[in-house]
């Protein structure tokens, strides 16, 4: 009788979880989590390699003289002291007629 009463509360128990993540919330829930686990993990390992990326930009700064050349030439728009910078001017008016 008590190996009965055993079987029949273990599948009580195992309806009542059944039943419990079944239910619309329940399972919903659990895949829009899953899901939003899965992007978040997505999304970290996205910023983890650029984090990597911009670690390497700050070691080549701080150790390579012609990387910081180059930063100050292309973004900044410096030059060397005695060289001279020539700029080409084209009058796109002319260009349409």
């Amino acid at each position: 009788m008590i190996s009965k009463l055993k079987r029949q509360w273990k599948w009580i128990l195992a309806g009542l979880v059944v039943i419990g993540f079944l239910s619309s919330d329940g399972l919903r829930t659990f895949w829009q989590r899953k899901k939003a686990l899965h992007t978040l993990e997505e999304k970290l390992e996205e910023i983890k390699v650029s984090n990597k990326n911009l670690t390497m930009e700050i070691d080549r700064l701080k150790n390579d003289p012609h990387a910081i050349e180059q930063v100050a030439r292309k973004d900044l728009g410096l030059i060397q002291p005695g060289e001279i910078e020539y700029r080409f001017v084209v009058d796109h008016t002319e260009a349409k007629k």
